[in-house]
């Protein structure tokens, strides 16, 4: 008896746990849909003590052949936006494609594949909220935390 029993609670348990998950999926429907040539990235940040001390910079890169020794960029640029009734932002990146570079002479003449990125932009750091970022097919997205030191205090 107390084995049916311990069998019966598991099973409630499992069934539980299986309801609870399927019914955390995210609802990203608010967020618009990617319009042709481009694709919705999903940022998710894991939750963190004193959020208010990080920051979250997103890069918007394409693959291309470079040489070795000049410094180059993407042409292109963010914009922020929001979702209309939510109040939820998301971040559209436009480009033409075009990379532009120093002109420094290269010695070896070397090309190699990099990815080069275009400015960045900085959000503030937020594991309740997914950072949508649309972006043209074919780019990469990346972004890095920055934490804060230390605080400072105003002089009065």
């Amino acid at each position: 008896m107390k084995l049916t029993r311990v069998f019966s609670v598991l099973a409630l348990l499992m069934f539980t746990i299986s309801f609870a998950q399927k019914n955390n999926k995210i609802d990203y429907s608010m967020y618009p849909k990617a319009k042709d040539g481009y694709e919705q990235k999903i940022i998710t940040l894991k939750t963190l003590p004193n959020e208010e001390n990080y920051s979250i910079e997103i890069f918007a890169g394409k693959k291309t052949l470079v040489d070795t020794c000049n410094n180059f960029f993407l042409a292109g640029s963010f914009e922020q936006k929001t979702v209309d009734g939510w109040g939820y932002d998301y971040f559209n990146f436009e480009s033409n494609g075009n990379v532009a570079g120093t002109l420094m002479g290269c010695f070896d003449n070397k090309s190699v594949e990099k990815i080069v990125h275009a400015q960045s932009i900085q959000t503030r750091y937020n594991s309740k909220l997914p950072i949508i970022v649309y972006i043209p097919k074919g780019y990469t997205l990346e972004y890095r935390v920055w934490k804060a030191d230390e605080k400072f205090n105003l002089v009065k």
